[in-house]
């Protein structure tokens, strides 16, 4: 890269937004937020030119590359992530999916809801349940609306509603999945008690959606029956028994657990309803197809990579991360963004195979990087295998340009087989920044210890000579005593006890990944935990009332409330005060990303405590922004006087002069220093009137 195409690296967490309409339409895991994901390549790449995500996923990172002016390839080995993307993308005019919609209904809805018919408690009409709630296998609640009473509500099942259940039991489904929740004999990792898909409905529920599909494969027009099919299985796992039944939220559920489990207390949900949502709803395909059409202007779909220099502006196939050089030729892709399989924490292939089922797709096991001892797959073949495809991604990147990997675990195995696997083949490790979560859980942050909360976007770069590394790793007790000092340099840096996640999220970054830590190591939870009452101590964490919430961390012996460090608390609500009295009124937002790029890594606060100091400082505009209470707004001008004085003497002292400040003055604080202390001992004159003296008018 010469001179001319210097950038200036993103070194800092950005603010992440929730998701538009076209990425809310299907569920998928890991879903990294669209704007950063976007920020990321519009700073790492040029309009034109080609961006490259070999773990595609969801698509992402395809249709912001796309949305931003670049063109795009997405490769994955699972085709439901081409599938998704397709049908993001593919251009139906809003009217014919509402027309088609308008068919299915007429013929499947009063059919579907007379499965589900109920009867109001109150006034006796027959209603049609939105759901049911089963437990231990037994119906026992019914879920309903009843328009002539004006109620919505609940009830327990009677015999009318068990009569209906078993009507619905009796009839001949269409097809269905006849799928085991297996490979080849061997169970999946990710599944609890239940054998097949089949099991994983109701008999009521999986009637019905056999026939609404048997009804959606009629249809002739092929994009606009993968449009309808796209709809189906947004929604085909929210008819699952994997559905529970929340305290507050007792009329929808959603899939729980990233495995094929069954709560205890399930829901049986209306399908023809979920159907309806599915496509007509605010989530649904047709305000997601609108959204996408509106952003992405320009959509043309490449057969073969050499289509995107002849018009073009999107590769997506479903095809193995190994083997990107028979799709991408060698040094023609200008950016790469992924978030590649973390060992086993997320199984996708298993995952999808709910869906996929449904639409005939084969899963491809045996190719899947994954760490899954049903598939036989140990620690050594994860990490063989992702070395093999950041050879592949090392190989089609031009020299020069840049790879941002995303991670969210903190096992150190898999962290240092990550980050290996890149350098070895190459490229230079730049920079880890930690990107927090958009909403993290104020549970989750207080325990003493715990797994990753948020997300790590690691920078390398392509060398312009291509070079080949083989690093020599660090002894274990190296390894252990870096992991103590890195804690304890986080903790004296942010001058307050730290809860274990802020710990986690500098650590990483100072251990870079983990890229010289030996086999074996043990994680950072365990290595800290030894260390309790020797160099730390787990100190309570209150809230207003005295009531003991979680733990933080401190070191050991040290009187936090008289430590050297002004606390990173203080630190930012000074911040906070400066940016509102800088902007006079500023969104949350803004305040957020101000706070992100001075407090990066373990310095980054939580949404949660930015907004306690907004609200103790500051009120909200009738625009959502905020501004400074009134009684703030002078303590800023004060602060502001204060430390022009300052500036001021140091400049005259510099220059040679005495220093006289007034006595009001010299009581004021800056740098945590009196003014008092930066003056000359002056003799002070004063002009004191005498009763005897008059003045002539």
């Amino acid at each position: 890269m010469t001179k001319k195409d210097t950038i200036q690296n993103i070194d800092y967490a950005i603010i992440a937004q929730a998701h538009t309409p076209m990425y809310l339409i299907h569920k998928y895991w890991a879903r990294k937020p669209h704007n950063v994901v976007a920020d990321y390549i519009k700073h790492y790449s040029k309009e034109g030119e080609i961006v490259l995500d070999p773990f595609g996923g969801s698509g992402v990172t395809a249709m912001e590359a796309i949305k931003a002016g670049r063109k795009a390839v997405s490769i994955d080995l699972n085709p439901m992530s081409a599938f998704l993307i397709e049908n993001t993308l593919s251009q139906i005019s809003p009217r014919e999916i509402e027309a088609e919609f308008s068919k299915l209904e007429a013929k499947l809805k009063d059919h579907i809801n007379d499965l589900y018919e109920t009867k109001c408690p109150k006034c006796g009409k027959k209603v049609v349940a939105i759901c049911l709630h089963w437990e231990k296998d037994k119906p026992n609640k019914v879920m309903f609306e009843c328009d002539s009473c004006n109620i919505k509500r609940g009830k327990d099942v009677d015999n009318f509603d068990l009569k209906k259940i078993k009507e619905a039991e009796v009839l001949k489904p269409k097809h269905y999945p006849q799928s085991g929740l297996a490979y080849n004999g061997n169970k999946f990792m990710k599944r609890e008690g239940k054998e097949t898909i089949a099991e994983l409905f109701t008999k009521r529920n999986l009637y019905s959606l056999s026939i609404l599909f048997d009804e959606i494969e009629k249809i002739e027009n092929k994009k606009l029956q993968n449009v309808f099919k796209f709809a189906f299985t947004s929604m085909v796992h929210l008819a699952s028994n994997m559905t529970p039944v929340r305290p507050t939220r007792q009329f929808s559920s959603f899939w729980a657990l990233q495995s094929y489990w069954t709560p205890p207390v399930y829901m049986e949900s209306n399908v023809w309803m979920l159907f309806e949502s599915a496509v007509l709803g605010k989530q649904g395909v047709l305000k997601g197809k609108e959204d996408a059409a509106n952003q992405i202007t320009i959509y043309k779909k490449a057969k073969t990579f050499e289509e995107l220099n002849d018009g073009a502006n999107i590769l997506f196939e479903t095809a193995n991360a190994l083997e990107l050089n028979k799709i991408v030729p060698k040094n023609s892709v200008d950016y790469i963004f992924t978030d590649p399989p973390y060992g086993g924490a997320v199984q996708y292939f298993e995952l999808s195979t709910l869906w996929a089922s449904w639409l005939g797709m084969d899963l491809d096991y045996a190719d899947e990087i994954t760490i899954n001892s049903q598939q036989e797959k140990d620690f050594d073949y994860y990490h063989k295998m992702l070395k093999s495809a950041f050879r592949e991604m090392y190989q089609v990147l031009k020299p020069g340009k840049y790879l941002t990997l995303t991670f969210h675990s903190t096992e150190i195995a898999v962290w240092n087989s990550i980050i290996k696997a890149v350098i070895l083949n190459g490229f230079d490790l730049e920079k880890i920044v930690y990107q927090p979560p958009a909403r993290a859980s104020a549970k989750g942050l207080l325990q003493p210890y715990g797994s990753a909360v948020g997300d790590y976007y690691i920078r390398f770069r392509k060398p312009d000579v291509e070079k080949l590394l083989s690093e020599r790793a660090m002894d274990k007790e190296t390894y252990e005593r870096e992991v103590v000092m890195a804690a304890k340099g986080i903790i004296e840096e942010r001058g307050e006890p730290t809860i274990y996640q802020r710990i986690l999220n500098g650590i990483m970054v100072e251990l870079k990944g983990g890229r010289n830590v030996p086999i074996g190591a043990k994680n950072v939870e365990d290595v800290l935990k030894e260390h309790i009452g020797k160099e730390f101590e787990l100190k309570n964490i209150k809230d207003a009332k005295g009531k003991t919430t979680g733990k933080a961390w401190w070191l050991k012996g040290r009187d936090y409330t008289n430590f050297s460090t002004p606390a990173l608390s203080e630190r930012v609500g000074k911040t906070i005060l400066q940016v509102l009295d800088r902007k006079v009124k500023a969104s949350f937002d803004d305040i957020l990303q101000e706070i992100f790029i001075q407090f990066p890594n373990a310095l980054t606060p939580d949404t949660a405590d930015i907004n306690s100091i907004l609200e103790e400082y500051s009120v909200k505009t009738s625009d959502g922004k905020w501004r400074l209470k009134p009684e703030q707004q002078k303590i800023q001008r004060d602060t502001i006087h204060n430390l022009m004085i300052y500036h001021l003497a140091e400049l005259g002292k510099k220059a040679g002069f005495k220093v006289w400040i007034g006595s009001q003055e010299q009581k004021s604080k800056v740098k945590n220093k009196p003014l008092s202390e930066i003056c000359d001992r002056i003799p002070v004159f004063r002009f004191v009137p005498q009763d005897s003296l008059s003045l002539e008018r």
